[in-house]
């Protein structure tokens, strides 16, 4: 027989893959069936290709956290998805760039999306039920609370927090959502591995574990396929990245690790990786709507010029040999033209600031003549 042709190739990589996925989901629904059983039932089993339910279900979720939009602002319980035309927004934009295990939760992770569209009310529901269950046996009263706008402050507390980070503290944090973990009997455990981090560093992890558990929830109700919903989130590793970014030594990230090098040098490169790519992110100037908290968004506005601006200084830190990477960030021609125009929308206001306080003043000196 002669060679396989690309598109024999490519049938037989599909057909694997779709294989792989049935199995996954045959043993989730049947966890008592050992091996040869599943393969049994496997083989009389229709193997059907899920691959666009699985794009519908993704679909949703990006349409419940602001990252697609449609003409008729469409909600993500609409039946007729398909039949709809979508528009990426700046947060879509932001997901179709970065190229993670699952890119959502990253960017959910920086404060650039969050639930819109109440995906993950039922997160809200129980939470609220806990809270009313102990209140009850304390004796007090319940409230009921609109939690409609929950999610957006979440995120609103999540970006503060990350703003108020240091560089070197944000590399930490960044490669808790792309690392694979520490290797080998001596890792520690996440309590561990939580109280290594610096005060600040903590307080963005309980903050970032709520909208957490809003994108479980929202993937979970959309029936994404367990392969594409994985949310990490690994502390193992925070110290020594954050140590590498503030300068220390190669041999003193070792010690501190206790990893080899083959694994450090690993979990530094994406780290910085990972930094590059959100400070390579485009350049979204805030408005005064992107602040103020007491608005509704019904678009994401994608990651934050100042998060944005952490993420590539923390990235110039971590650059330095054995972990080096050669290529610059890009500057885009609009970023430049909006910081122009933010400086001299500042030097304006300034400027128009200093002549009502000299009115004001001649003003009072008149007065104290006369």
């Amino acid at each position: 027989e002669g060679p396989l042709s690309a598109e024999e190739i490519s049938n037989f990589a599909k057909s694997a893959v779709v294989m792989n996925r049935k199995i996954k989901k045959l043993a989730n629904k049947n966890p008592t069936l050992d091996s040869p059983s599943l393969l049994q039932q496997l083989s009389t089993a229709e193997v059907q290709d899920d691959t666009w339910q699985d794009m519908i279900a993704i679909t949703k979720v990006l349409v419940a956290y602001g990252c697609l939009s449609t003409e008729a602002d469409t909600n993500y319980e609409d039946d007729n998805m398909e039949a709809q035309t979508y528009a990426v927004t700046p947060a879509g934009i932001n997901v179709g760039m970065l190229g993670f295990e699952n890119s959502l939760w990253c960017l959910v992770a920086m404060g650039g999306a969050w639930d819109m569209q109440g995906a993950s009310a039922e997160l809200d529901a129980f939470q609220a039920a806990l809270a009313s269950f102990d209140e009850e046996d304390e004796g007090g009263l319940t409230v009921a609370k609109d939690s409609s706008a929950k999610p957006q402050e979440e995120a609103e507390t999540l970006i503060e927090l990350l703003q108020q980070l240091t560089p070197a503290e944000l590399a930490g944090y960044v490669s808790s959502l792309v690392s694979e973990g520490s290797r080998g009997a001596g890792s520690s455990s996440i309590v561990e591995s939580f109280q290594r981090l610096s005060p600040m560093q903590q307080r963005v992890i309980q903050s970032s574990l709520l909208c957490l558990e809003r994108l479980m929830e929202a993937q979970k109700k959309m029936s994404v396929d367990e392969s594409s919903r994985k949310c990490n989130l690994e502390l193992s590793t925070c110290d020594v990245v954050t140590a590498w970014a503030s300068g220390c030594s190669w041999s003193e990230a070792l010690e501190m690790s206790g990893a080899a090098p083959g694994d450090l040098a690993r979990t530094l490169a994406r780290a910085l990786d990972a930094l590059r790519q959100l400070g390579n992110l485009p350049y979204n100037p805030v408005r005064a709507f992107d602040v103020d908290v007491s608005i509704a968004k019904t678009v994401s506005p994608g990651i934050r010029p100042e998060i944005r601006r952490l993420c590539r200084e923390a990235a110039r830190a971590m650059d330095r040999f054995p972990v080096k990477d050669p290529l610059p960030f890009e500057t885009d021609e609009s970023e430049l033209a909006d910081i122009m125009a933010e400086e001299e929308d500042f030097d304006e206001d300034s400027l128009e600031t200093s002549e009502i306080d000299v009115n004001a003043i001649n003003d009072d000196n008149a007065d104290s003549s006369a």
